[in-house]
């Protein structure tokens, strides 16, 4: 994806490794999280791990997106996700949306 690196969830962890144990790995090697699961910024040891880790986080603003519909969100947020990169410092949460936007959720 236009020279985009990307790490799949499963090369890395077994399914179901909870959030709070992968997390600080995604911090560690600087990786920026790509995700269609809103509750981590709700869940306590989670958002520890976010600003512990110093996380960049983007997540999909609708749960109901199928995976083509998140491709095409994705290709066309690039731009704004690396723009939103460079100009806020971790840690952050920003929400893609449907038609490609990026809001910043998390802090505000």
């Amino acid at each position: 994806m236009r020279g985009i690196l990307f790490e799949p969830h499963l090369a890395h962890f077994e399914r179901g490794v909870p959030d709070a144990e992968w997390l600080p790995v995604v911090g560690e090697r600087r990786w920026v999280l790509l995700t269609a699961d809103k509750r981590i910024r709700y869940n306590l040891l989670e958002k520890r791990a976010l600003k512990e880790y110093s996380i960049r986080e983007f997540v999909f603003a609708s749960g109901n997106m199928s995976g083509s519909e998140m491709a095409v969100a994705l290709d066309k947020a690039l731009p704004r996700m690396r723009r939103t990169c460079r100009k806020f410092q971790p840690p952050f949460v920003a929400a893609i949306t449907r038609n490609g936007d990026v809001h910043m959720r998390w802090p505000i």
